[in-house]
């Protein structure tokens, strides 16, 4: 989806990260809000196929228009969330990465004051971020967390056409599709090993994009 926004540090600061490396395969990782504490679990993991977005949700970034990369190139990244998940992918003709994170909240309990609420998402006037709020007396307070994971395979339905994707730079075929496709959303299936799925959109500002960075050199 192409929304343009920025991270809020304020709100950025208030979390911490705890990352486990495990799960059926999947790089999972969970951030907590003010917990003042921070551990790490480490497991054996096999080398993913798909790999991750280079960059994460709440990334100062051109979301959605053709930047340059020393790494890669022409790329463009892409995110598109709801008050569910947060779906973030790169795009380039080294390779398509994407994150999948899967918004979570659990209640702690009521509050008899005023104080910090945790965090969502939404639009704001700085951009995308972890927004601050304030709760009042009696009012209950939520936890959320991201459960972060990286799809084994990716099928982009094209022109009638579906197209899936595993690793490595994109294959001839399926850049001419990128290039050629028309204007709009795209439809896009995430595939986990596990039998999991997960169907969301590309947004049309980056499908525009991929007529740049797919166009045959």
């Amino acid at each position: 989806m192409s929304l343009d926004m920025a991270p809020s540090t304020e709100s950025i600061s208030a979390l911490t990260a705890i990352t486990a490396r495990g799960y059926g395969g999947l790089r999972v990782k969970w951030q907590l809000i003010g917990l003042g504490l921070s551990f790490t679990i480490c497991t054996a993991m096999p080398a993913l196929a798909v790999q991750p977005a280079t960059v994460d949700a709440s990334d100062n970034v051109a979301w959605s228009k053709v930047v340059e990369n020393p790494f890669d190139g022409k790329i463009v990244y892409d995110r598109n969330y709801n008050r569910g998940f947060v779906f973030v992918s790169s795009w380039s003709k080294n390779g398509i990465g994407v994150t999948y994170n899967r918004v979570g909240s659990r209640l702690i309990g009521y509050d008899a004051g005023f104080g910090y609420s945790g965090f969502g998402f939404g639009h704001r006037s700085r951009g995308f971020g972890l927004g601050l709020g304030l709760f009042s007396s009696g009012d209950p307070v939520y936890r959320y967390y991201l459960t972060e994971s990286v799809p084994d395979s990716i099928s982009l339905a094209i022109g009638g056409k579906v197209y899936t994707y595993t690793s490595g730079p994109v294959l001839p075929e399926l850049a001419t599709a990128l290039a050629t496709a028309p204007s709009g959303n795209i439809a896009i299936r995430l595939i986990w090993n596990d039998g999991k799925t997960k169907d969301t959109e590309i947004g049309k500002d980056t499908v525009k994009a991929w007529k740049t960075i797919f166009q045959p050199s």
